[in-house]
């Protein structure tokens, strides 16, 4: 019988640039008030299973979100893992989608990360995570972007916007499986938006 990993990808707490419409990528934002409530609702959601070990995102909003469920969970922060880190927005970091596409009308955005980039990079990430939990349980805090273009790879579907707090569940056991898309407190198994 083949091993086999559980991850717990969670998209961090809100921050103040995500209530403004701000485009964070790596410029680090960290959680607002809401934010540190939203990691809390999102502890409660993992409790129901038991877990190993937390890994974040090294940028501050994820490192904060990860501290909060751990302490509530119970158990340790291993990580951070750079490769977690949210999609580069480059110059349009800062701006809101709108003000950015009016000055890019094209999209190409300055040092903007390509999606295929970010899905890349956090396949690598998520599998030298499972890699050194094997048949573990690992709960991952990162970041929209890099979340919805891992799913849309993993899946072939389109994904919906990730919501901040939500948990999508994937399995490794030799190939992946998405389990679960945007749970939340208030929706369950999935939101709407």
């Amino acid at each position: 019988m083949s091993e086999t990993t559980r991850l717990a990808l969670v998209r961090q707490g809100r921050t103040d640039w995500n209530r403004r419409g701000l485009l964070q990528g790596h410029t680090d934002v960290p959680l607002d008030d809401v934010g540190r409530g939203q990691a809390r609702d999102t502890a409660r959601i993992l409790e129901a299973e038991a877990w190993d070990t937390v890994v974040t995102s090294p940028l501050s909003r994820a490192v904060g979100t990860g501290r909060i469920i751990a302490e509530y969970l119970g158990i340790g922060v291993t990580g951070p893992h750079s490769g977690l880190a949210e999609r580069s927005y480059g110059a349009a970091e800062g701006l809101t989608r709108e003000d950015a596409e009016r000055r890019w009308p094209d999209g190409a955005f300055p040092d903007l990360e390509s999606l295929q980039s970010v899905s890349a990079r956090g396949c690598r990430a998520l599998g030298a995570i499972a890699g050194t939990y094997p048949d573990g349980r690992v709960v991952v805090i990162t970041h929209g972007a890099l979340i919805r273009a891992v799913l849309g790879d993993l899946s072939d579907t389109v994904v919906p916007r990730i919501v901040n707090g939500a948990v999508c569940e994937i399995e490794w056991a030799g190939v992946w499986r998405v389990v679960s898309v945007n749970r939340t407190v208030s929706h369950g198994v999935a939101d709407p938006a």
